[in-house]
């Protein structure tokens, strides 16, 4: 009976094992093994720390999840997502105003690809995880920008809230809008 119980805990350990394996299903392209290694962690973070992406939407001016975002949101994580990274493409360049490009959807067209802009990233993983809650965002509820620097901190729409907030939770810091308008012009 002893060697039947280690017998059957082994063989749940491997099937939970080989489960969790699949459980993050990414394709990618003209991405480094780096930032390979960068997208997946922080693909798996965002699965795995909801709760505190939860804690953080709809406080310190941030919108809450609206109707179903949620879930959609969650669903999303669930499916295979296709990276590419653009890093040689002119627009990963910074702009005129020296602004930089971290990543972009075409949300009607391709639902599952997300374009990042990697080198633009200094190698912090909040950049991949705030980014990447925030691409997912376009994918699942179509929203535009705030244009005015001090309204994107201030009154961020959907996207730019999940993005802040996840960032915000990998980080675990709270956000606050002045820390970011007192560099607008």
């Amino acid at each position: 009976m002893k060697k039947m119980n280690v017998f059957c805990t082994a063989l749940m350990t491997t099937l939970l094992l080989v489960g969790s394996a699949h459980a993050i299903d990414l394709d990618y392209k003209n991405c480094s093994s780096a930032d390979k290694t960068a997208i997946r962690d922080a693909v798996v973070w965002l699965k795995n720390n909801m709760s505190k992406l939860d804690a953080k939407m709809g406080k310190n001016k941030l919108m809450n999840w609206p109707g179903k975002s949620r879930n959609k949101f969650v669903k999303k994580l669930d499916k295979k997502l296709k990276f590419v990274c653009k890093n040689d493409s002119k627009k990963c360049q910074p702009n005129e105003d020296g602004t930089v490009l971290f990543g972009q959807v075409v949300p009607v067209f391709k639902q599952r690809t997300i374009q990042l802009c990697t080198q633009n990233f200094s190698g912090h993983q909040h950049h991949f995880v705030g980014t990447i809650a925030h691409e997912i965002a376009h994918l699942i509820r179509l929203n535009a920008h705030r244009l005015k620097c001090q309204d994107k901190y201030t009154k961020p729409r959907f996207s730019q809230s999940v993005g802040l907030a996840a960032k915000h939770a990998y980080k675990n810091t709270a956000y606050n809008s002045s820390d970011y308008t007192k560099n607008c012009p």
